[in-house]
């Protein structure tokens, strides 16, 4: 395409060119000879020459202007079409990036709502744990008491064991005491009833 657009450009400079040459030759073959009607004929030439020269570059000039807009409209609509592009490139990332905040802010709000479970469930362990640690000391409080009571029991039973032994001992003196004398009066029985035969 720019080469076909070079081509009658210079066609037309070149033929504006040599119009000029021809002019200027036939404009001094005219002074030369320094005849009126050559003279004329010459000037005639070379108005005319200048005029369709004139025309050519105008239209040269008008055609490299035409050519260069187009040019210019041509890069001006790859710039647009670029820059479209550009900018769906541009919506698509923040198409992207917008959909990625959204899931990042589910995610976060996700994890919020954990978080929030988690400290009520760490609040409802402790609960726990604190009624579990009362029910300890509670318990300890009875374990303790408990063994006071067996400590005391334990001192009841020795005393009691203690009494029980000197019980059993007074028992048995009792009964030597009671068969001693049950002896001694059966002594005596006999002895009496042995004065009374003799």
């Amino acid at each position: 395409m720019t080469a076909s657009r070079k081509s009658p450009r210079s066609r037309r400079a070149v033929g504006a060119t040599g119009l000029l040459i021809a002019a200027v030759l036939v404009g001094t073959a005219g002074i030369m000879v320094s005849s009126i009607p050559v003279l004329v004929a010459a000037t005639v030439y070379a108005v005319v020459s200048g005029v369709v020269a004139a025309r050519l570059l105008s239209n040269e000039i008008a055609q490299m202007r035409r050519d260069r807009a187009r040019d210019r409209a041509v890069v001006a609509d790859e710039h647009r079409r670029t820059a479209l592009a550009r900018s769906a490139e541009h919506l698509a990332f923040a198409d992207q990036m917008g959909s990625r905040m959204r899931m990042l802010d589910s995610h976060v709000s996700t994890l919020r709502d954990s978080l929030l479970t988690a400290e009520i469930d760490l609040a409802l362990a402790r609960e726990r744990v604190s009624a579990e640690a009362a029910r300890s000391l509670a318990l300890q409080a009875d374990v303790d008491s408990a063994q006071s009571d067996l400590d005391s029991a334990r001192v009841d039973l020795n005393s009691a064991r203690d009494a029980l032994a000197a019980s059993k001992s007074a028992e048995l003196e009792a009964r030597a005491e009671v068969v001693a004398w049950e002896d001694a009066a059966s002594e005596n029985v006999r002895q009496a009833h042995q004065r009374r035969h003799a």
